[in-house]
């Protein structure tokens, strides 16, 4: 996710700030009062990070161009970004940025069930969730790069690879939410396999869920037929797809419903 390399004897000295994905990611250190207290309700904090932001990067305070190429410069959220400036007035609960609709927030996975799983929990913030589902595999493994750029925009632990276990663990982490939306990046096979996985669950808010479809590589006869187009190879048009995802409501989604017997 965020390309870091390093030689294995000098790992154990890497900076760890690579995304946060559940609670206990965040560290105490950051969530903690001055006398070591957890609050019963943790708020986002931001997740800061020096330089290297986009060179068409804007401050969400001021909304002037922010970074540099020259030097490392002004700051970003992992989930959003700022002047150095203007990194005081800003609140510190962070707002997760532009898709923060589709985000599941890391304080929201903090609990594991009976089977070792990670539990969902729902905050206020959290409407309608995005799953998203990328066959790594798809269009000479174009999926791998998709997977990749999903997992930036978004919190890692809700992005899955169906090369990796299929759609099942996706729909676990999933079923708490009373509504929540799919997107399958991949084939026709791809999109056939979450559907089918959808129809043997129990939960009814998986059954009731809406799902979209991200065409890649060749064969996306049911893409071009639910209008979503015939392929789609730049995952730099990924924050835009989110975008118009969060405002198409139900008429830009495929609405499962299961009748009854």
């Amino acid at each position: 996710v965020c390309k870091f390399k390093a030689h294995k004897r000098c790992a154990v000295r890497a900076t760890n700030n690579c995304k946060w994905t559940t609670l206990a990611s965040i560290g105490k250190d950051i969530i903690e009062d001055e006398d070591g207290v957890s609050p019963k309700r943790v708020s986002m904090p931001h997740q800061w990070l020096e330089g290297n932001l986009p060179v068409s990067a804007k401050c969400s305070i001021c909304d002037k161009t922010c970074g540099s190429v020259l030097r490392l410069q002004d700051w970003k959220c992992l989930w959003c970004k700022v002047h150095s400036t203007c990194k005081e007035q800003l609140s510190s609960k962070c707002p997760l940025g532009q898709c923060k609709v589709s985000v599941i927030p890391p304080t929201a996975l903090n609990s594991i069930d009976s089977d070792g799983f990670w539990k969902a929990s729902c905050p206020p913030s959290c409407t309608s969730p995005l799953l998203v589902f990328v066959n790594s595999k798809s269009g000479d493994n174009q999926g791998v790069k998709f997977l990749r750029r999903f997992k930036q925009l978004l919190n890692p632990a809700q992005v899955f690879d169906l090369m990796n276990g299929g759609p099942h663990l996706g729909l676990r982490l999933f079923q708490k939410f009373d509504t929540f939306r799919i997107l399958v990046c991949g084939g026709d096979g791809s999109v056939g396999w979450v559907l089918s996985e959808i129809d043997t669950a129990k939960t009814f808010s998986v059954l009731q869920c809406q799902l979209g479809v991200l065409p890649l590589g060749t064969g996306n006869d049911l893409a071009r037929v639910l209008g979503w187009g015939s392929a789609c190879d730049d995952d730099t048009q990924l924050p835009q797809i989110l975008e118009k995802l969060e405002r198409s409501g139900r008429s830009g989604l495929a609405h499962r419903r299961k009748s009854p017997i």
